[in-house]
């Protein structure tokens, strides 16, 4: 984001970052940059508030009057991480193995009960909200489990939608799945804790399950395709004992 400030700054369009990663904006210097003690994601602070999101994007806009630079400015109200980590990260001891897989059919029944059982509360929430982030892969949600269940056999499924090939429609579904559960939790117990949404969902949930087992088949499989299910970064971030999986974020799910 910093490189493409200066990029827009060089074509002649002002520009003003948000950020959370005070080094990197202090190293690359953009020409105007709101620095927000924020737990990452939470770009313009907490959900459903929006009085405190007007705060930071008004924060963000006067820095438009600036009559010289680099500017650097803190937001002045700080929202606190768990603990001192920017969100949930999955233990080490929880990591999966493809020895974990048992029944492909069992699991892949148990995902489709859960999906189920949420969609009425999903349902609310969309209406509530008026919105839905659901939807990128253009496959019903009935079908998301059962496509990621395909890859873990080790192949590579025929894609169901034209026009996108297997890789990059999975990466789509999984983003819809955790979606779906993510839009679902929040507003059925009206949960506003990152910590504790990456508990429930990696750690109780069988469609997280699912994904774990899907990250353990794709680190084992001797097809590059198939270990770019990892390099794309689809799975839970996670701590090992000495900090984040290098090239992972710390930064929740």
């Amino acid at each position: 984001m910093c490189g493409l400030a200066h990029y827009f700054e060089s074509e002649g369009l002002a520009t003003v970052l948000v950020g959370f990663v005070r080094e990197q904006i202090e190293a690359i210097k953009p020409a105007r940059a709101l620095f927000l003690n924020f737990p990452m994601g939470r770009g313009m602070g907490k959900p459903n508030d929006p009085i405190f999101q007007k705060k930071v994007i008004r924060a963000a806009f006067d820095l438009f009057g600036a009559t010289s630079g680099p500017v650097l400015r803190d937001f002045p109200d700080v929202i606190p991480v768990f603990n001192g980590r920017m969100g949930y990260a999955l233990p080490p001891e929880l990591v999966l193995d493809t020895s974990d897989i048992g029944d492909i059919g069992v699991l892949l029944g148990e995902v489709k009960d859960e999906v189920k059982t949420l969609y009425p509360a999903y349902s609310a929430a969309k209406r509530f909200r008026g919105r839905t982030t659901v939807g990128a892969s253009e496959l019903d949600i009935e079908s998301f489990a059962p496509f990621i269940a395909e890859f873990l056999t080790g192949d590579i499924p025929k894609s169901p939608r034209k026009g996108i090939s297997a890789i990059p429609l999975l990466k789509l579904v999984v983003e819809d799945l955790e979606a779906y559960y993510t839009e679902t939790r929040t507003h059925r117990d009206n949960i506003d804790d990152l910590e504790l949404m990456g508990k429930w969902f990696w750690e109780q949930t069988k469609a997280g399950r699912l994904l774990l087992l899907l990250e353990a088949v794709s680190l084992k499989s001797k097809n590059k395709v198939m270990r770019q299910i990892v390099e794309m970064s689809l799975m839970a971030p996670r701590f090992w004992s000495d900090g984040p999986l290098p090239g992972t974020s710390a930064a929740g799910w």
